[in-house]
């Protein structure tokens, strides 16, 4: 989700990194704890990604992920419409660049799921996450199309 203003500011990432990153923290920790495993539901996390700016941004959720560069503001819990679940998680960075690399997108990312996914379920912790980062597929990572190309990077613009 990017602010119209904001589009040529945004990272040139490709959407098959937040991708992966969902998908791995699904397969090696959600799955064997039975988070989010419900057919019922089709869930969707919108991500927003603000640079930091010491004018806008003073006051912050607080959160374990939470870094003197790194802040995040995840939904206490999912939205219900019918048969979908949806969530926002705001993260608001130092490192937002439009050329940040692939890697340190993806540790953004990674925390950013850590901190909504630790606050809907007691059955994770962040040692978790910690844990299960350290095996992430950092080469995977950077063998996505770099950097993308806007049209491509199915970006909400409001």
């Amino acid at each position: 989700m990017v602010e119209k203003a904001e589009v040529e500011f945004t990272p040139r990432i490709s959407p098959e990194v937040a991708q992966y990153i969902w998908d791995y923290i699904y397969r090696n920790l959600l799955v064997g704890k039975k988070i989010l495993i419900d057919d019922q539901f089709k869930y969707r996390i919108t991500l927003h990604l603000k640079k930091f700016d010491p004018e806008k941004h003073k006051f912050f959720t607080d959160c374990p992920f939470n870094t003197t560069e790194d802040k995040f503001r995840p939904e206490p819990r999912f939205n219900k419409q019918r048969t979908l679940k949806f969530a926002l998680l705001s993260v608001i960075s130092t490192k937002i660049e439009p050329l940040m690399s692939p890697r340190i997108y993806a540790d953004i990312i990674y925390d950013a799921f850590g901190s909504f996914l630790i606050l809907i379920s007691k059955k994770v912790k962040k040692e978790d996450f910690d844990e299960l980062k350290k095996r992430m597929d950092y080469d995977k990572i950077e063998s996505f199309l770099f950097p993308a190309v806007i049209e491509d990077m199915k970006l909400f613009i409001f």
